[in-house]
């Protein structure tokens, strides 16, 4: 039995599988040292590792997204929100977009102006468009979804203690427990995840007006999201699925609101894998 399985979310598709697994087990190692977890050092970390599938030559040119090319619907929607997480208090003044670009509606062209103020992701709106493409594809691609939890399938196999999940890995994660007949992990860590947005849970479960999404088969759900965290729109899950949710509120840096290896050595994470470890140990 492995400790921990490890789900990443957007940005992957130019890393490696031993990449991540290197980066996030020295993060989740430094973060459980840091709460004093018995035997840290040794923690396992297996990866569900599916950047790569990105790849495959049907995303577009990621590196030149504008956004005049976001879809009208679920992707649309993401990139607003975004946008309205990153909002300031002070009064947004309208800029005329520049004759070269493409027209897009004046909201669009507001979200683009307050994304590239607050400074996420170095403040490229192109960034966060590529973010929701890449969330748009994975539910909006049957093929593509499949492949997607067939590798997180593979990965489970080592039946771990823990699965915490990143960003679109927690969709990926909360996608694959629902689909299982038998419970498989004991303890969910979601981090940063977008799983509030209205939208990404509609899209998983098109009957969410008549009732709330499933219960992911754990026994423990606890949900990690930064204040600066504009990818994690809704802070507080508990409430918008069927089973109660330990939602803890994280403080990163502008620059690092949304990093994995950030959230997964946060006291909040660490301390949740720490009792999952603890109790199945």
């Amino acid at each position: 039995m492995t400790d921990i399985v490890a789900v990443h979310g957007i940005f992957m598709n130019r890393r490696s599988r031993q990449q991540m697994r290197d980066d996030w087990r020295s993060a989740i190692v430094r973060g459980l040292q840091n709460v004093r977890a018995g035997g840290a050092d040794e923690v396992e970390v297996e990866c569900a590792y599916y950047g790569h599938l990105y790849n495959d030559g049907k995303a577009g040119l990621d590196a030149a997204y504008r956004p005049a090319d976001l879809d009208t619907g679920l992707e649309r929607e993401l990139f607003l929100a975004i946008a309205d997480a990153t909002a300031d208090e002070e009064v947004e003044r309208p800029e005329p977009a520049a004759p070269t670009k493409l027209w897009v509606p004046e909201r669009v062209q507001g979200a683009v102006r307050r994304i590239e103020r607050h400074g996420i992701f170095d403040g490229a709106s192109g960034v966060v468009i590529r973010l929701v493409k890449q969330v748009g594809r994975y539910l909006g691609d049957a093929d593509f979804r499949e492949r997607v939890l067939a590798e997180l399938t593979e990965a489970m196999r080592v039946k771990p203690r823990v699965l915490v999940a990143h960003s679109l890995g927690s969709v990926v994660a909360y996608d694959w427990l629902c689909r299982q007949s038998t419970p498989t992990v004991s303890t969910l860590v979601t981090i940063g995840s977008p799983l509030g947005f209205r939208g990404i849970r509609k899209a998983l479960h098109p009957d969410l007006g008549a009732t709330l999404p499933p219960w992911p088969g754990v026994h423990t759900w606890v949900n990690v999201a930064a204040r600066e965290d504009a990818v994690a729109t809704v802070k507080t899950l508990d409430g918008l699925f069927v089973g109660p949710i330990t939602d803890r509120l994280a403080s990163n840096s502008r620059r690092t609101a949304h990093s994995a290896t950030v959230y997964l050595q946060n006291v909040h994470t660490s301390t949740a894998m720490k009792t999952a470890l603890r109790e199945r140990g």
